[in-house]
This record gives C-alpha cells, structure tokens and sequence, in this order.
C-alpha cells in the first residue's frame, strides 16, 4: 500500500523510453519507432499513451518570460490500456503518418513527445529530436 502510495507522487515511478526507427524523416512517409516501459516498484495500469509531434520555435515577444515555445504538428493517441507489472519491461511499438503539417518556421527544431497517462499517479513522459525533411 505504501508503495503505491510513493509512485502516485512520482517515486519508484514507471519509467519510458522512445525511440525512433530513424532520426530523419521524410515529410510523406510514417513516423516509426517503440516505446520501451520499465516497471517502477508497483504494479501499474496505463490508460493510453500520447504522442505529439512538435515544432520548437524562438519567441518574438519580447516582453514574454519564455525565449521559445512548442508549436504542436501533429498528435497520436494510442487507446489501448494494459497494466506494466512491478519491474517488468515491455515493448509497444508505434507508426503513424503525418497529415499536412504546417510549420511555423524552419523544420530544425523537431521533437516527438511521450506522454504515458496514468490514472491517480504522475506519467511518464519523453522527448527525442528528428528531422523531418521537406
């Protein structure tokens, strides 16, 4: 009971690993690539994982704290809860297509977000960069 307790406030927490088939993409074709779980100190149910496709871009506003923020392109969610066993290690591998995406300057800065939803704990998140070639 305590350790669950410890992992909803993110300790002995479940943590992710995406990585990407390839670093460079071009526009038409799919995003690939697999999320690697490793079970933290409880058993754990994963609702659904999210995917965002992100564009990072230089703030013009001067008078905004933030010298960049996240322009999202393109989001894939992944409907599928199934439970990550105390210390277990699991594999879901992902694929999808981009639909006309439209970027807000020039494609260097591109990161593909992970975020694994789970409910009454905090997720787990990660972030790897590609490049997307036009």
């Amino acid at each position: 009971m305590f350790e669950k307790l410890l992992t909803s406030i993110g300790v002995g927490n479940l943590t992710i690993d995406t990585r990407l088939e390839k670093m460079t993409f071009n526009e038409e074709e799919p995003i690939k690539g697999k999320v690697i779980f490793k079970g933290g100190s409880c058993d754990l149910e994963v609702k659904y994982i999210e995917l965002s496709l992100i564009e990072r871009v230089n703030n013009q506003n001067e008078d905004s704290d933030f010298s960049e923020f996240d322009y999202e392109l393109h989001k894939h969610k992944v409907n599928q809860s199934f439970l990550i066993k105390k210390k277990d290690h699991q594999e879901y591998e992902f694929e999808f297509k981009l639909e006309q995406i439209e970027f807000k300057g020039e494609p260097d800065e591109i990161y593909l977000k992970t975020h694994v939803h789970i409910d009454q704990s905090i997720g787990a998140d990660d972030e790897e960069k590609l490049s997307i070639v036009r």
